[in-house]
């Protein structure tokens, strides 16, 4: 009796809170704008006036630009991008006017916003700085994209935030120059201005050293042996960023993370023979690189105990502000303690962060947010949900203090193929969503709505189904050549009965499967969240529950004629940090957890093959494992499933098991096809 009334008592408060955070979310953007929009805009406008009447577009070649702005490099940069996406027929030409935007635009829209404004007769953007005019075209590029028209329109734009950002962790991973310049064209055309570049971490040194040239040496590191990324190199990326409105904060993580120092030194960093070769690799650094173009530097700090930690930071703190940069530390109940004139990076409140992303009254120096979920944690779905529904610093707009977010991917175990990382990690989605946010902003708590997504007649509810339409629509264009681990999930609802102890399953089981209702309770999307691990913060629908319960859950698809439909389907988000999760399943079974599945009453096996069928379960933590992940361990980039399906309505229960707190419990689903 004890049992059931805790049970309840969790389900009344769970529905309280996300019906509080349902009422109080709104969305920054009137929907109606977005749905009359005439191509996928993310982030979508503060303000947008759409017209009736269009504007024939003519082909790249009479495209004309004026303006004194014309000549700056972000300027040149964001044209020539413009003109390849052109695809207007008519002949003829069009002018594009830069002009200042004077006190059109106020105080906190200055920096970054502008005024574009699509006339009869030509286009006008309005702008008092590089960065305001280089995102002006932006919004046009994607205006422009594979359209022969535009509608007459005006657009008065700023962001709420000063940095949004995302990091990649090629300390671990190194990733080449190439690659690093593709992935900062893609951001800053979703109007993201930070780079955190993430260079040392326990494998390697891989920044050219000349005062210690044995921290560059093979035999000192664990991965990537023989890959550095020479002075030239980080100039020449730093360079390259500027130009496109992105400021790279480069992080040389330490004293913790260095096991690399140790193997060539022989002692730690903070030790005092240590903090001597310290202070003079901070000295190379920036002698190296210019403070023009890097105004801000990352120690990291993080996930260390050491007995001199005032001192070490200070000394450090000291070296970085000599040479005129503003120090960055991460911050959490893990790491050192941060100095009082330095950024700290947030990312951990506490053992529970469901409810919330930040305590912004907890926020007393300038912070930027990294708590809202990292991506090599979080599956694509949930990832995307809390970007689009939490607010950085848990506030509607920034400050002097709430600077804004950076989004952070950290494959922290070993990957052969380097390119599988974005899809590995849902890189293009959760940073669509993490743009958004961060730069519209947005007034209502959203804090519970990714873990039990609000109804379609919700505002919430067509605000997320309209965002994924607008990435769906990028994901074929801009982003057609890169790995997008998102589907449309919206249109699908469950009655879900859980969390059940072993005793009551079977009747559940055999009441859902009659199609009974008695005892379950509505959910909504593709993706169903019952309780994630530990590390993600325990999100879902059932977040009190204890391993050793069951979920069902039911849905009905109904489709035009009998055949094989494709999905997507997975049963747990495996760690790609610290590998924890459940493991590939046996072949012929759903998961190794005793998921079941029936359609239309029968029973189905899975169809898919395994080469290694029944490995890699793993319940405790492997931080920088060497066997390297296997793209079999991650359901979202498999091939889709097909399933039987026939013509009208077809009923679907899943039996989902909770067998330990290295499982991310849950249901994925995800038609690949119209239905209803």
């Amino acid at each position: 009796m004890f049992t059931m009334l805790k049970r309840i008592l969790t389900l009344v408060l769970t529905f309280m809170c996300a019906g509080a955070a349902l009422a109080d979310w709104t969305s920054p953007h009137d929907l109606k704008l977005e749905e009359k929009a005439p191509s996928a805009l993310i982030p979508f406008p503060r303000e947008v006036n759409w017209s009736e009447e269009e504007l024939m577009l003519p082909t790249a070649d009479g495209w004309k630009l004026k303006g004194e702005q014309a000549d700056s490099d972000e300027v040149k940069v964001a044209w020539k991008g413009l003109l390849g996406d052109i695809k207007g027929g008519e002949k003829g030409s069009l002018s594009v006017v830069l002009r200042k935007a004077g006190d059109k635009l106020d105080a906190e829209a200055t920096a970054e916003g502008y005024i574009l404004s699509v006339k009869k007769k030509n286009i006008t953007i309005e702008a008092n700085t590089s960065a305001g005019f280089f995102y002006g075209i932006q919004t046009l590029r994607q205006l422009v994209h594979n359209r022969k028209s535009l509608p007459l329109c005006t657009i008065k734009d700023w962001p709420a935030f000063q940095y949004r950002g995302y990091m990649q962790d090629c300390g671990r991973n190194f990733r080449t120059l190439a690659r690093l310049k593709k992935e900062i064209d893609l951001a800053a055309r979703l109007k993201v201005n930070t780079f955190h570049w993430h260079l040392t971490d326990y494998p390697a040194w891989h920044i050219q050293c000349k005062s210690y040239p044995e921290l560059n040496d093979p035999k000192h590191r664990t991965r990537d042996k023989n890959d550095t990324y020479s002075y030239a190199e980080i100039r020449e990326l730093f360079e390259y960023a500027k130009k496109r409105c992105v400021t790279i904060i480069p992080e040389l993580d330490m004293p913790g993370h260095s096991a690399y120092f140790e193997r060539a030194f022989g002692f730690k960093m903070h030790t005092p023979e240590g903090m001597k070769i310290v202070e003079k690799l901070l000295h190379e650094f920036c002698q190296e690189v210019p403070a023009d173009v890097c105004p801000i530097v990352h120690f990291g700090a993080d996930e260390v105990r050491i007995p001199n930690a005032a001192e070490f930071v200070g000394m450090v703190t000291k070296v970085l502000q000599d040479h005129n940069r503003i120090p960055v530390q991460w911050a959490s109940n893990r790491d050192l303690p941060v100095a009082d004139t330095s950024i700290e990076q947030r990312w951990g409140e506490g053992p529970n962060t469901a409810d919330k992303s930040i305590n912004p009254e907890r926020i007393t120096r300038r912070a930027f947010d990294s708590t809202m979920g990292y991506a090599n944690l979080l599956d694509p779905a949930m990832l995307v949900r809390r970007y689009f529904f939490m607010r950085p610093c848990g506030s509607a707009k920034g400050d002097e203090k709430k600077l804004g977010t950076i989004l952070c991917y950290w494959p922290d175990g070993k990957i052969d193929n380097k390119e599988w990382i974005p899809g590995f990690c849902t890189m293009w989605p959760g940073m669509m969503a993490m743009a958004e946010r961060s730069w519209i902003g947005g007034a209502g708590n959203g804090d519970a709505l990714p873990l039990d997504m609000p109804g379609p007649d919700t505002e919430a509810g067509k605000a997320y189904s309209l965002f994924e339409q607008r990435m769906a629509r990028l994901r074929k264009s801009i982003y057609a050549d890169e790995a997008f681990p998102m589907w449309y999930e919206s249109g699908l609802s469950w009655k879900v009965a859980g969390p059940l102890d072993k005793n009551a399953v079977e009747a559940a089981r055999k009441d859902m499967l009659d199609g009974k209702a008695d005892n379950t309770r509505k959910a909504y999307c593709a993706n169903l969240y019952f309780r994630t691990r530990p590390d993600t913060g325990y999100l879902g629908m059932f977040m009190q529950a204890r391993p050793g319960c069951t979920a069902l859950a039911s849905t009905e698809i109904t489709v035009k004629k009998d055949g094989k439909y494709p999905f997507m389907i997975g049963f747990d988000a495996p760690a790609r940090s610290n590998r924890r999760w459940t493991g590939v399943p046996k072949n012929g079974e759903w998961s190794q957890t005793g998921t079941r599945i029936w359609i239309n009453g029968k029973e189905v096996k899975n169809p898919r093959t395994y080469k290694h069928a029944g490995k890699f379960a793993h319940a405790g933590n492997a931080w920088n494992f060497e066997s390297p992940l296997d793209p079999e361990e991650i359901w979202w980039v498999q091939e889709p499933t097909e399933l039987q399906l026939k013509k009208g309505k077809n009923s679907i229960v899943i039996e989902q098991p909770y067998i330990g707190e290295h499982q991310s419990w849950g249901i994925s689903l995800i038609p690949l096809f119209k239905h209803k």
